[in-house]
């Protein structure tokens, strides 16, 4: 997308009345503030504070939130289906699969691959859970209808370590395939962000 349009799109005055909208809705407390993966946001203006760190979010990361919550915004209640499905089985995700390996499975490796256990408490600084899947797996709701299952292989004698992010199927009605790209990228900065904080 053009860098002109996306500024002019990402922005309170553009999205914010549609985000409003989450107010009671979609597992979003009624109340005048959005909180999810420890973020805050004020629906009175846009503003975005980062409990993890203390402080208001940059100009990037809050565009990057405005474009997945107004998606989010969008959709109508639908149950989790406790049905996990990969990336790769979502609408174009084997053709964007080599860029969402970059963007989220390589950074998920690098944080947590040396040190799985950490994986498990990020996690639950997130509010998320330890599962029995793979040698170390969490869930974490990203949004509050929206879990992730971050699945992490520890490092053998014969394969390095290795890593993958599952999503409930009930995700292709709440995100689009880029915005659920993003929401993960951001829910692993914020994994980061839970343990080195």
């Amino acid at each position: 997308m053009c860098k002109k349009l996306e500024d002019k799109l990402w922005t309170w005055n553009h999205c914010g009345e549609k985000i409003s909208t989450l107010k009671g809705r979609l597992g979003f407390k009624d109340s005048d503030v959005l909180s999810f993966l420890k973020f805050r946001l004020s629906l009175e203006d846009g503003e975005i504070f980062d409990e993890l760190k203390r402080r208001k979010v940059s100009e990037h990361a809050k565009k990057a939130i405005y474009c997945i919550l107004y998606g989010y915004a969008g959709a109508k209640h639908v149950p989790e289906t406790s049905t996990l499905t990969s990336f790769r089985n979502l609408s174009g995700g084997r053709i964007y699969f080599t860029v969402y390996n970059q963007r989220v499975i390589n950074p998920l490796v690098r944080v947590f691959g040396e040190n799985p256990q950490r994986l498990v408490e990020a996690a639950e600084i997130l509010g998320g859970k330890r599962l029995k899947l793979a040698d170390y797996s969490v869930k974490v709701k990203a949004l509050p209808l929206v879990p992730l299952t971050f699945l992490l292989r520890q490092a053998t004698d014969e394969f390095s370590a290795s890593a993958n992010v599952l999503y409930d199927s009930s995700v292709v009605h709440y995100l689009s395939t880029e915005q659920t790209v993003m929401l993960a990228e951001l829910t692993v900065k914020r994994l980061k962000d839970a343990v080195s904080s």
